[in-house]
């Protein structure tokens, strides 16, 4: 079986590697002059700079399975423990977030009111009724509209740079949905997650996994993976259109040859792109598609000598909640996470500005960015910043989609649309989930679903 797989991103490499696994025939297709996505690093005077994730959690084994499959295992890196300490921007300074429930309690993040109201989960019934909800709704209704906008806020502009009030919490966090349909509520649901991970790992585990990438960064993977495909992954050879032949055959027509014929296609693109190559064939298609709203962001990273920074960088970085009204979403302190990301003496911090709270921000120019992320970093770090002896801003106008209320049903939509079409199979982010995990859990199940074609 021969397959195309359009999208050279993360989903759509992975996908083809695994495709190619099963004994298919593939090809790869990517617009772009290079394969990757939004998964890329790049190395510049010593610094080492992800332009879009920064890694991966390893308590999800995906991504670890296909690092290993392609041979890096022994490159698979752990954050420093120094990660383990995270910050909220909150009330004008930077405070610890809770490593447990005793430094919860103990801690200033909440009132003693919104502590009370935390603590008081466990005794908050199930939601009556079905239908969406939103993460806010969600979280305001179980532990209270303090936790939902001191804590939740920041959380989900950490991972999509959105809107809590407007995500869906079944689409854009799943786990936390079932949760509460599962076992009643969140902390009797984690205390049984955390049990049944004792059971299989035979000792303490947490549940949210460590950060994990590689020396050179995440740009490894795509490395590997293009390298293992060799010719069948081409870079920009943009496609114009499918044309279906016969009952179960394609042919992709795409720039810089001739059109490619092939018993099935993987569609791994963003969706707006996705709707206009199968919007012609897929009636009602188009509209579910093009409805997936990405979010804006631009990735500032500044590197300091670190004498000259006004405190020292003990963590993961640090995540803002809106409330703040601050003009950057987060600060990962980058060469804390992983030493070698900077050169000696110097440190680099990965700031997150514009998602879905400042569009705007991306309409400025490269060194008015940096100008506001110098001011930011004065005053979320306590104290003076210079110029950066080092910069670097890499811009994401349709940068990370937003699994809005609706988003199950705008997916199911699509996949109704396209079920007649023998073959036709659809990846990527805007559909199964943003992270890494989420898109290489989809490219794992595609060979199944493409070898059962009829």
């Amino acid at each position: 079986m021969k397959v195309v797989v359009i999208g050279g991103g993360i989903s759509g490499l992975a996908a083809a590697y695994r495709l190619r696994g099963a004994g298919c025939e593939v090809v790869v297709l990517e617009a772009d002059a290079r394969h990757g996505g939004k998964v890329r690093t790049e190395a510049d005077g010593g610094y080492v700079v992800e332009h879009g994730p920064n890694g991966f959690l390893d308590s999800r084994t995906q991504v670890l399975d296909l690092a290993r499959d392609l041979g890096l295992g022994s490159r698979i890196t752990q954050a420093d423990e120094a990660a383990k300490k995270r910050y909220l921007f909150l009330d004008g300074t930077l405070r610890e977030a809770p490593s447990g429930p005793m430094s919860f309690l103990a801690g200033p993040l909440l009132s003693p009111k919104g502590k009370a109201r935390m603590m008081a989960e466990p005794f908050v019934p199930r939601r009556k009724g079905g239908g969406d909800e939103s993460v806010y709704d969600f979280a305001a209704r179980r532990i209270g509209r303090e936790a939902a906008e001191r804590l939740v806020d920041p959380m989900v502009t950490g991972i999509y740079a959105g809107d809590v009030k407007r995500l869906s919490l079944p689409a854009a966090f799943p786990r936390l949905h079932r949760l509460e349909v599962e076992h009643g509520g969140l902390m009797r649901g984690m205390a049984a997650m955390m049990k049944q991970r004792k059971a299989d790992m035979g000792a303490a585990a947490g549940p949210s996994g460590r950060l994990t990438s590689f020396p050179g960064g995440l740009g490894e993977m795509i490395d590997a993976l293009v390298g293992a495909l060799g010719d069948a992954a081409q870079a920009g050879r943009p496609v114009q259109r499918l044309e279906r032949v016969g009952a179960h055959g394609w042919k992709v027509h795409a720039a810089g040859g001739d059109p490619i014929a092939c018993d099935a296609v993987v569609v791994a693109t963003p969706t707006d792109v996705m709707a206009k190559l199968i919007g012609p064939l897929a009636d009602g298609a188009t509209a579910p598609l093009e409805t997936i709203r990405y979010a804006p962001a631009a990735v500032v990273a500044v590197g300091y000598r670190a004498v000259d920074l006004p405190r020292t960088l003990d963590g993961f970085g640090f995540l803002v909640p809106s409330g703040e009204r601050r003009r950057v979403l987060g600060v990962l302190w980058s060469s804390t996470l992983f030493p070698g990301r900077a050169p000696g003496g110097h440190a680099l911090l990965r700031c997150i500005v514009g998602g879905s709270r400042q569009p705007e921000l991306l309409d400025l120019a490269d060194d008015e960015l940096i100008d506001v992320v110098v001011s930011e970093l004065s005053i979320t770090l306590g104290g003076a910043m210079t110029a950066p002896a080092f910069s670097k801003v890499v811009r994401w106008p349709a940068g990370i989609p937003q699994y809005e209320l609706g988003h199950l049903d705008r997916v199911a939509a699509a996949e109704a649309a396209v079920r007649p079409l023998s073959g036709l199979h659809l990846a990527g982010n805007g559909l199964y989930g943003v992270s890494l995990a989420d898109c290489i859990a989809r490219a794992d199940a595609l060979p199944e679903m493409v070898l059962r074609t009829e």
